[in-house]
């Protein structure tokens, strides 16, 4: 019977192994091309670049057992031709044709050298260097990617109208303010002009939100330098003009443009509150978890049923004690009073103001100012220096200018982990005299801020309560990110700068090697055994670490056919492995002129938003069968390269203790690229 089947086998560094299986036709051949088209209900590929010629099929069909397994160059395939089919024949001039599915090869497989059956000699040799044992961890230790929380939209949110808020408030600030939270400088405040405003704000809104909207992108302005007037010289957002926007949304945003400060507000209320939500259900947890321990140890002095009671008083007591001085659970905070008709406000309430509740003010604003980001990774980011002192400048920024200060206020300054939204240092302030559109500074000592993660993205939220005359409790929130860095940081990953790096010798490299799988004993029951899974495979860094960590292998397996011959293991893996960067260090020493890193560059590496950034995973179909008397594993190696990274030597500090000048310099490290499966199979029991 004539046929034409394709399967996708494996690759190498020069080729794409398949398997085909061609029946009783005797000749095949391969048409790469760039498109696939549909004709007489058969799928063909279309805009052939190349036609390889006839070749004659090696294996002999013999009991059915037709397959061959087949090699293409790497070099007939780019990013765009990247489509296969096979063609089969009874001859070399094509009688009896058949024709194959057609396979798409991504251009990323053109990186992927997963050749399953061989060992290389090994490439590299480093018998002096001592790895940690392997450790193992679970799949939900080992990172992996998040998503953006809303905490995060609402931060850009906050970051795009906060110039727009500060022109409402004082118009006669704009460009004076200097740097403030998150933006530091970054653009220049609306123009006076109304429509200008207007237009500049819900432009900033729907810059900001649309990318974080699935199946929105902002279209990119059009412009003409030979016609000034034209009307695709002016930006557009989703494909309409900025001043029809403005004509249309105007209206609606004049009725509430006074309440932009208390937006900006309300968020960063949302984004604190969240995080104090999440303290206190802890600690009622905590408390409540307590409570029951202790409930139990006094249950389990009962007498049984029937006993005479023997309660031990000593026992008793020391119960009640504690029971007294466990926390109790915080209530659910309660709906805030209606605000008066005065101004238009939403009242909220602080967990952290003993159960006062404070109106977000809607005609004031607070900002960090003199900030001084500096940009990595292409993004500014204000680094402070752990070993300075430091200080915040905090602008009270209202709508008019009153002629006496404030005479008092309480400023509470909150730390807060971008990542887990923990709550890691908070400090508090008394000011008096407070006057308006005044900055005011904010110190912190060195010894403050020891404990707090370097090279971390924080959150730092200004809040500001103070009480009015009429004896109303207002507040204001002003928020900024910062990472706090020593002497290096990690300012830019480049581009891989070297061969591919198999680490072939298991005695040396065991810590790297991870056994997935291993064939069943199947003793007289059974005389073959079978792997056909698809494998999910993750390759993450570890910061924190000093050892590699092996995930388990978990599967999901089908059913077994009881009646056959062959143990047939089916479905899906997944496994992985955590590799520390301190090991990943240690690999420096193979390729030529190349050291390890000292301890202070490598703390600059290891940090958790590098790990996250080079986290990796492949998913690869295993094959493996043999005799009962045959023992076969799955190894999976990682294969690496080295890459230049770009760190950045802290240099002049700015007087409020923020990095203002550094010195770059270009490191090699060691990244997991590819990974080498081996099917290993004994030749005797």
């Amino acid at each position: 019977m004539a046929l034409a089947i394709l399967h996708w086998e494996s690759a190498d560094s020069r080729n794409y192994r398949f398997r085909i299986d061609i029946g009783t036709n005797t000749c095949y051949r391969f048409k790469i091309g760039r498109h696939v088209v549909e004709r007489a209900g058969i799928r063909w590929v279309d805009a052939v670049s190349r036609t390889t010629p006839f070749r004659q099929k090696q294996k002999l069909t013999f009991l059915g057992d037709s397959e061959e397994e087949v090699s293409l160059p790497k070099s007939y395939f780019d990013e765009q031709h990247c489509y296969v089919q096979l063609f089969s024949a009874k001859d070399m001039k094509g009688t009896s044709p058949a024709v194959s599915r057609v396979i798409k090869i991504p251009a990323a497989m053109q990186r992927i050298n997963n050749e399953r059956f061989s060992l290389p000699p090994a490439s590299i040799t480093m018998s002096t260097t001592a790895f940690h044992p392997v450790r193992k961890i679970s799949h939900d230790e080992q990172y992996l990617s998040q998503q953006s929380s809303i905490e995060d939209i609402l931060g850009s949110l906050v970051r795009a109208v906060l110039p727009a808020a500060i022109n409402v408030l004082n118009p006669g600030s704009s460009g004076s303010s200097g740097s403030s939270s998150g933006s530091s400088g970054s653009g220049s405040a609306p123009a006076a002009d109304t429509t200008t405003l207007l237009t500049s704000l819900l432009g900033a809104v729907l810059r900001t939100v649309a990318p974080n909207i699935p199946g929105f992108s902002a279209a990119h302005s059009m412009s003409t330098p030979q016609a000034d007037d034209n009307r695709f010289s002016r930006p557009f957002i989703f494909g309409i003009d900025d001043a029809l926007l403005a004509s249309l949304a105007g209206p609606i945003i004049q009725q509430g443009i006074q309440v932009i400060p208390q937006l900006i507000n309300a968020a960063n209320q949302h984004k604190l509150q969240t995080l104090q939500a999440n303290n206190q259900l802890m600690t009622t947890l905590a408390g409540d978890v307590q409570r029951r321990l202790m409930l139990q140890q006094l249950l389990q002095h009962q007498p049984a049923a029937g006993a005479t009671p023997n309660i031990d008083p000593a026992v008793l007591a020391a119960l009640l004690t504690q029971l007294q001085n466990a926390p109790a659970a915080a209530p659910a905070p309660a709906a805030a009073p209606a605000p008066s008709p005065a101004p238009a406000a939403a009242a909220s309430l602080s967990l952290h103001t003993n159960g006062k509740a404070y109106t977000l003010s809607n005609n004031v604003v607070l900002t960090f100012e003199s900030l001084k980001p500096i940009v990595v990774n292409g993004k500014e980011v204000l680094l402070i220096k752990q070993s300075a002192r430091t200080i915040f400048r905090v602008k009270l920024h209202v709508a008019s200018n009153p002629a006496t200060p404030l005479p008092k206020a309480i400023y509470t300054f909150y730390f807060k982990d971008a990542a887990t939204r923990q709550l890691l240092f908070e400090k508090t302030f008394k000011q008096k005299d407070i006057r308006a559109n005044t900055a005011i500074d904010f110190e912190f000592l060195q010894d403050e801020l020891l404990h707090l993660p370097l090279h971390k993205k924080i959150e730092v939220f200004a809040e500001m309560r103070w009480r009015t005359r009429s004896n109303r409790e207002y507040k204001a929130i002003g928020s900024t990110p910062v990472i706090l860095v020593e002497n290096y940081f990690v300012q830019e990953q480049g581009v891989a700068v070297s061969p591919e790096k198999e680490l072939t010798d298991m005695k040396v490299y065991r810590a790297f090697w991870n056994k997935i799988w291993q064939s069943p004993s199947l003793g007289k029951s059974k005389s073959l055994w079978e792997l056909n899974a698809d494998l999910r495979y993750t390759v993450s860094l570890s910061a924190e670490h000093a050892a590699n960590g092996a995930t388990d292998t978990k599967m999901a397996l089908d059913p077994k056919d009881p009646e056959s011959l062959t143990d047939t293991t089916s479905g899906r893996m997944k496994a992985g492995i955590e590799l520390s960067m301190a090991e990943l260090n240690k690999l420096l020493g193979n390729w030529d002129n190349n050291t390890p890193l000292n301890d202070e560059m490598l703390a600059a590496i290891r940090n958790p938003a590098f790990a996250a950034d080079n986290l990796s995973e492949m998913i690869y179909n295993i094959k493996l069968k043999g005799r009962t008397y045959e023992q076969g594993m799955v190894w999976i190696v990682p294969v690496f390269r080295l890459f230049e990274i770009t760190l950045a030597q802290v240099g002049a500090l700015t007087p409020e203790g923020y990095v203002q000048e550094v010195t770059p310099m270009k490191v090699k490290f060691p990244l997991p690229v590819s990974a080498r499966i081996l099917g290993l199979k004994s030749a005797n029991q």
